[in-house]
């Protein structure tokens, strides 16, 4: 008899029961569901990416360079990204380091004609709804971000003294820092 009972008592889920996982994964569904549809700030983080690495790269071509300012070209050569405003859009001005005159590697517009993992299109932001801030110490707007040879950053407003910050505002907010001594770093 004990044994009978056993077998009655363990028949599985009520319908009830089954109802309600039912309706709780489908509310789950629901409040989850809407974290997928749109960018939700992904291509904010995208950018913040490629802008990492760009500067990396110009940082490095720079603590590469070997050469010297001539009398023919006493500025060098720059190695920096330059930022645009009104369409929003980063980028270096050329990368075409192999000629006798630095001056076009000191330019202040960006080639859009250049690798596309250095910079973006011309339109490429806007496309996304995303702007670009570039503040030197937290209140002077800047232009540019170059480095000198031992990878300090060199801004078109002076020095980061106390670091310099680049942010790229949509749906969310995302921010690349610059150390005065050059150390390039997501900020928080």
């Amino acid at each position: 008899m004990n044994f009978k009972q056993t077998l009655i008592s363990q028949r599985g889920f009520s319908l009830i029961e089954l109802i309600v996982v039912i309706v709780l994964l489908g509310i789950l569904a629901v409040s989850v569901g809407s974290r997928f549809v749109g960018t939700g700030g992904y291509a904010e983080y995208s950018y913040q990416s490629r802008l990492i690495s760009s500067l990396r790269a110009m940082q490095v071509r720079a603590m590469h360079d070997t050469r010297s300012a001539t009398v023919a070209n006493p500025s060098g050569y720059c190695f920096q990204v330059n930022f645009s405003l009104a369409p929003a859009a980063f980028g270096p001005p050329t990368l075409n380091y192999g000629n006798a005159d630095g001056s076009a590697t000191c330019s202040t517009a960006i080639d859009f004609t250049s690798s596309a993992h250095l910079g973006t299109a011309s339109n490429e932001l806007a496309d996304n709804n995303v702007s670009i801030v570039a503040l030197l110490d937290g209140s002077n707007s800047i232009n540019y971000i170059g480095f000198d040879n031992l990878g300090r950053p060199l801004t078109s407003a002076g020095k980061c003294t106390a670091g310099c910050q680049l942010t790229f505002k949509g749906e969310q907010n995302v921010s690349v820092c610059i150390a005065t001594q050059g150390y390039i770093y997501v900020c928080q």
